[in-house]
Order: structure tokens, then C-alpha cells, then sequence
């Protein structure tokens, strides 16, 4: 296995239909908390037919932040959508792929397994 430095991480719960109703009629001046590309605000990522909200982050975050970092996804959640609770178990972390990145299984060959145990790559 090696460490990928340069990839992203995505913190954010999956939108279901109380929540995509909530984000549709959200007040024009909260849609740049989910509508911005900025990386203060929540995004809207997909995963085929599943929608995500959540915020991207560069990896290499320090552990501590893990928690700041779901506070603050769980607050702007609240503001968009007072109705809507995000609980500590519904966000999740994934790894954010590019858009013009195919993903693995697609159109790329899986990678050959690696020998002699985990590591780090400089």
C-alpha cells in the first residue's frame, strides 16, 4: 500500500429525500453554504445514484480536527435544514476522485498486489 499525499477527503452524510427536500427550499442566502465552491462550505459530491453533502478537505489533517471538522459539517447541516439531525454515525469519510478521473474497476485495470507488508512512500 502506499499513501496518497495529494488526494482529498471527503467528510459528509448522504442526502435523503427529507434532507433533498430541506436543501430545495433552503432561503436563497443559505444556498452558499451548499452552492459555493468554496472550500469553507459544504459540496455536493455523487457516488452513481447516491448524493452526498458533505466538505472536502486536503488529507493530512491532524486527528484533533476530526471532530471540529464534524461539528462544523453537523452546524452548517442545521442551518440549511433545522429539521434535519446528522448524527455522529451518519458522516462518513471517503476519498474525493476528480471528476475526469475514471474510477477504479472502470476503465482501469485493479492494481497488482504489493509485497513485503504496508509502508509509506516518500
Amino acid at each position: 500500500m502506499k499513501l496518497q499525499k495529494d488526494q482529498q477527503l471527503f467528510f459528509g452524510c448522504k442526502i435523503d429525500s427529507k434532507m433533498r427536500e430541506s436543501l430545495a427550499q433552503a432561503r436563497p442566502g443559505d444556498r452558499k453554504y451548499f452552492e459555493s465552491d468554496s472550500d469553507e462550505f459544504l459540496r455536493i459530491c455523487t457516488f452513481e445514484q447516491e448524493k452526498w453533502i458533505g466538505k472536502v478537505l486536503k488529507v493530512g489533517i491532524n486527528v484533533g480536527e476530526i471532530e471540529d471538522i464534524h461539528r462544523n459539517v453537523a452546524s452548517i447541516l442545521r442551518r440549511i435544514s433545522p429539521n434535519i439531525r446528522a448524527s455522529a454515525s451518519s458522516v462518513k469519510v471517503f476519498h474525493v476522485v476528480p471528476d475526469d478521473s475514471p474510477v477504479s474497476g472502470e476503465d482501469t485495470p485493479a492494481p497488482e498486489p504489493e509485497h513485503g507488508g504496508p509502508y509509506i512512500d516518500y
